[in-house]
């Protein structure tokens, strides 16, 4: 049975704690700060004690004990969910099957799309996803560095820096079509075409993220720089057009003397292996790989599954 995590699971998720492994899945946040952890199990008795926070919990009970618990919910816009977390006993992907199967119904009744999820490179998990309509999008290579004090010194760039700016809510428009520029069809195909599909589908480095533009001098948007900082780490992603290749190195040295820590990781994409090559030429080195998933959501998904309970 598969139905919503319930204030009184306490006993059962501490059961299930004993027999977890680490996460199956993660957010851009969490690729960039270690990876999926190991069960928390704290985390997970306070969210089922929230009401926001249970809405968007899934368990899979066997005989009374949890098998599976995933959380789950709207990326940033209601038309685009994401696997955030997947928790599988004994870490038995055929386990995952179902659970990432019927997260659908709820979430075609709360308008999306499509599902996302971010899995390990080569993970037994990514072959039972496709089972369960999800296919590959692209791979993803985390970067990171031990120390940020070097960088700037193996960064070839011109005498003067680059103007960035703050972004602004106008820039939507421009920045969708840096995105489409960008981005190869058949991945737009699957993530979503039009400037409605991007803003929901869109994937931020959380709260108190900083997020600059530079803009190039016709009129278009020639890069954007997102950066983070937390306890652990200094985090931060770019994005850049064709055009604006030659600043490339001046809006990575913008990202890396922006730092006040030690450790620097960011993220990037297969399809941008200039940028790959880049940071791996000034000092990054690889620390993870992963595989970003989707599922379309578009054809009628039944409203009563014999598996799906509701909430008692």
């Amino acid at each position: 049975m598969i139905r919503h995590l319930h204030p009184t699971d306490s006993p059962r998720l501490l059961k299930f704690s004993q027999s977890a492994g680490r996460g199956e899945t993660c957010t851009m946040l969490r690729a960039l700060t270690g990876g999926p952890l190991g069960f928390p199990i704290v985390k997970y008795a306070g969210r089922a004690l929230s009401l926001r926070a249970w809405q968007r919990c899934w368990v899979q009970i066997h005989r009374g004990e949890i098998q599976a618990i995933l959380y789950a919910g709207p990326r940033s816009g209601a038309q685009s969910w994401e696997v955030s977390e997947l928790y599988l006993k004994n870490s038995s992907p055929k386990l995952a099957a179902d659970l990432l199967e019927q997260i659908s119904i709820p979430a075609v009744a709360a308008g999306a799309s499509r599902i996302f999820a971010r899995v390990p490179a080569n993970s037994a998990l990514s072959d039972e996803a496709k089972k369960v309509g999800y296919s590959f999008l692209y791979r993803e290579h985390i970067l990171g560095t031990g120390s940020s004090n070097s960088l700037a010194s193996n960064i070839p760039t011109a005498n003067q820096s680059i103007n960035l700016r703050y972004r602004e809510a106008s820039d939507d428009y421009r920045l969708f079509k840096l995105h489409n520029a960008t981005t190869p069809t058949n991945i737009k195909q699957k993530s979503g075409q039009t400037i409605e599909d991007w803003l929901a589908g869109y994937e931020g480095l959380g709260g108190h993220t900083t997020e600059l533009i530079f803009d190039m001098n016709n009129g278009e948007i020639g890069g954007m720089l997102q950066q983070k900082s937390i306890r652990s780490g200094h985090m931060f992603q770019i994005k850049y057009s064709n055009e604006a290749t030659s600043e490339l190195p001046e809006l990575i040295l913008a990202a890396v003397t922006r730092s006040k820590e030690d450790r620097v990781t960011t993220s990037v994409q297969e399809f941008r292996p200039m940028l790959s090559h880049f940071l791996l030429t000034i000092g990054f080195r690889q620390l993870a790989e992963y595989e970003v998933m989707v599922k379309p959501l578009a054809e009628p998904i039944p409203e009563v599954s014999p598996t799906l309970a509701t909430i008692g």
